[in-house]
This record gives structure tokens, C-alpha cells and sequence, in this order.
């Protein structure tokens, strides 16, 4: 009855209010106030819960609440500075919160590279400086496709003659959210603000380490950028679950590297896991992981895009195209690519207990078990206690993946 007093009767959710507010101000100064004031102010809050719970008609619970508003004000100590308090106090709460719900709920997470395409699709970027019938759109079309779609483009022209003489190594930051880089010519200094993370390779200046400038030289005219650069998706990453129940084959989960030999140190990656603990585990020249000497397929839960791929055509970079294992991966390169622990069909992998072997949907672009780990002591598999969640739900940029991305 009483939840329905409170649910219907904006006067009895006041008054609520009203006792929480005055209560939470007399325990943060039970310590300071001398003991009648803390017995006037409780025999107002007992009076108007009192009131409450017996019914009352609004009319006698107003004036409960008046009652123990001028006892508030007479007998606790006032707060210098009041409502800059309470909106500290609620920022506070809020971080908190989102603190707590990051770390033990759900956390957010971008999609770095391109291992996971085409589930989940990473940073990629375009030289456009060769395709003439490609417009660079206009400031409110460049705004538009970035917050939306996720989509930067970056276009400068080179107003004489001049050679690159060099680029900043890191971004300059200048507020949160504004950052600046420079590529430094021979003819001034071209600033490029809200840079993209790897400034030389995605602006295709440089090679794919940001070592070594591609082009020089420009004539008066000539672009000297004009690239296109797409951000990862950004998903939501689910921690509750998998503390109560381990991951199954054939999901998407996230997990710490922590110096593993093979990955990159103190990052997060996201794979599809294959193998678990006691697994016995080989990848056929048909494209197929092999469980125990048991084919995956598309039957099996979580794979039925990885491996609906047409047998007929060689594997693709950025396509689903099985497993690929040294073998395959040399009939289609001509070298063996980052595949050393499953070289061949043959090879078998057996996963150590309270361990896991996870793969990259993008076979042919992908660091995974097949590469992490090689050398003496390396071991293509985690411990289990790495695993930090699964994937949730994409939040953005707004494409056709947005939504649930468990599988």
C-alpha cells in the first residue's frame, strides 16, 4: 500500500525526499552537534514518517514536512557554499558510477585493427590522391560523415614547389579533445588538426612503420594528402558473465595481452575463441579448424560466416575465408605469413588446461595463435584468466553493424 501512496501522491515522494535530505545532512554532522539538536531534529523526521505511514491526508503531511523544514534550518549547522556541495557531491557519484560500471559491468572499446573483419571492422584508411573523381566534401558534409559515419578526410595542396623535411613525431594537445600535427615542408608548415592515430601511415605519407616517407618531392598544384580515414567500431564490452560462466566456442571475446610472446605488450585484442583447455587442436588445407580431429563448420555456434566462404576462391583479406594455416597462406603469397605453430595440415596443437586458442575472422590479416608465442618457451595460447569479457553491442559509427555483436 505504501508503494502505492508513494507511486500516486507527488506530496508523499516530496516528503521522502524531504526526510532523506534532512537525514543525510544530520549524520554528516552528528559528530559536531550537540546532542538536543540531534534529538529536535529526529523527533521531526519521526513525525513526519509517522504521518506518512499512517495515511494521512496531504493537507497533514505538508505540514510535518514544514514542520521539520524549520527545525532543519534552526538547529543544524548551515554549509558554507551549499550548492556548489551538492553539485560536487553529484559529480562525484556520477564518476563513481561510471567507474564502477566501466570496471565491473560493461566497458567501452574501439576496434584497432582490421583482425576481426568483417564482424567487427577496425581503423582503415584510403589514398585518394590518385582518384581524380573522388570530391572531398564540404566542411558541413566533412562534419556530417565524421560524427555520424565515423569518416575523416584530409586534403592538402602543396601552394609551391617544396620538399617533406619531416613530420611530428607525436601530436600536440591542446584541449581534451583537440590535438594537432604537423608535417613540417620546405615551403612552411602544414598543420593537420584532430590527427588520425598513426599520422604518417593512414595519411599515407609513410610506410606501414611511419619510418620511411613514401614521396618527397611535390610540385605547385600537386595533393600533397588526400587520404580518407575510417575509424574502428566502437562496442561495448560485457564483464559480468564471465564470472560466473566461461566463454563458449565460437565467441567474440576480449582479452589482456600482458607481455604474451607474439602480442603486442599491455593492449587488449579481440578474437573469436577456437580452442579451450584439453582441445587438440589443427587447421586443414580445406580452410577448417579441426576440434579433437572433429571439422567445424557453419553448424557450430559462431561460425557460419567464417567458414560460408566459397571453397572455389583463394582466401581475401577482409573476407571470411576459413583458417588459414602456413601451407595455404604460401600457395597464396608465396611466403609463409605470421602462421609458424600451424604450418601445416598436419600440426597439432593441444591447449593447456585453463587455457585458450582464439583466431582472427580476417584469416589473411590477422596476429592470432597461429603467430603469438613462437620461439622456445612461446606458447600460442592464454591463460584464461586473461579474458576480460565478451563483445556486446556496437554504439557506433552509425553503419549496418550497429547492434548486438555476439556472434
Amino acid at each position: 500500500m505504501q508503494f502505492f501512496r508513494w507511486l500516486f501522491s507527488r506530496t508523499v515522494r516530496k516528503a521522502g525526499e524531504l526526510a532523506d535530505s534532512v537525514e543525510k545532512m544530520l549524520n554528516h554532522q552528528r559528530d559536531v552537534l550537540p546532542k538536543p539538536n540531534i534529538e529536535h531534529i529526529e523527533g521531526a523526521l519521526a513525525k513526519l514518517r509517522a504521518a506518512v505511514s499512517s495515511g494521512a491526508d496531504s493537507e497533514a503531511i505538508q505540514a510535518q514536512m514544514t514542520q521539520l523544514e524549520e527545525t532543519a534550518n534552526k538547529w543544524l549547522k548551515p554549509y558554507a557554499n551549499g550548492d556548489f556541495r551538492e553539485y560536487a557531491v553529484m559529480l562525484l557519484e556520477i564518476a563513481v558510477l561510471i567507474l564502477g560500471s566501466r570496471q565491473f559491468l560493461i566497458q567501452p572499446m574501439v576496434i584497432p585493427t582490421g583482425s576481426a573483419q568483417p564482424t567487427l571492422w577496425g581503423i582503415t584508411h584510403h589514398d585518394l590522391r590518385d582518384q581524380s573523381e573522388v570530391q572531398i566534401p564540404s566542411l558541413p558534409g566533412r562534419l556530417w560523415e565524421r560524427w555520424i559515419k565515423g569518416v575523416s578526410y584530409y586534403h592538402f595542396v602543396a601552394e609551391q614547389d617544396c620538399d617533406i623535411t619531416g613530420l611530428d613525431a607525436k601530436p600536440k594537445t591542446y584541449l581534451p579533445f583537440v590535438a594537432k600535427q604537423t608535417i613540417h615542408t620546405t615551403a612552411g608548415d602544414i598543420p593537420v588538426w584532430f590527427p588520425p592515430d598513426r599520422f604518417g601511415p593512414q595519411l599515407d605519407l609513410t610506410d606501414e612503420y611511419g619510418q620511411v616517407l613514401k614521396k618527397t618531392h611535390f610540385r605547385k598544384g600537386e595533393d600533397i594528402v588526400k587520404a580518407q580515414v575510417v575509424t574502428g567500431d566502437h562496442l561495448f564490452v560485457e564483464r559480468v558473465s564471465f564470472n560466473f560462466v566461461r566463454p563458449q566456442r565460437g565467441e567474440i571475446i576480449v582479452f589482456r595481452s600482458e607481455d604474451h610472446p607474439g602480442m603486442t605488450a599491455n593492449t587488449h585484442y579481440i578474437k573469436r575463441l577456437v580452442g579451450l583447455g584439453g582441445d587438440r587442436v589443427r587447421i586443414g588445407d580445406d580452410r577448417h579448424t579441426y576440434i579433437n580431429g572433429v571439422q567445424l563448420t557453419t553448424n557450430d555456434y559462431g561460425f557460419d560466416r567464417v567458414f560460408g566462404f566459397d571453397p572455389k576462391q583463394p582466401p581475401r583479406p577482409d573476407h571470411y575465408s576459413g583458417h588459414v594455416n602456413g601451407t595455404i597462406w604460401h600457395q597464396t603469397t608465396g611466403s609463409y605469413g605470421p602462421t609458424p605453430n600451424f604450418p601445416n595440415e598436419q600440426t597439432e596443437v593441444t591447449v593447456r588446461p585453463g587455457h585458450y586458442i582464439c583466431f582472427g575472422d580476417n584469416t589473411m590479416n590477422s596476429s592470432d595463435s597461429r603467430w603469438w608465442g613462437p620461439g622456445p618457451g612461446g606458447e600460442p595460447d592464454f591463460a584464461q584468466e586473461k579474458v576480460i569479457g565478451r563483445s556486446l553491442f556496437v554504439f557506433w559509427p552509425f553503419t549496418s553493424r550497429v547492434g548486438l555483436a555476439l556472434k
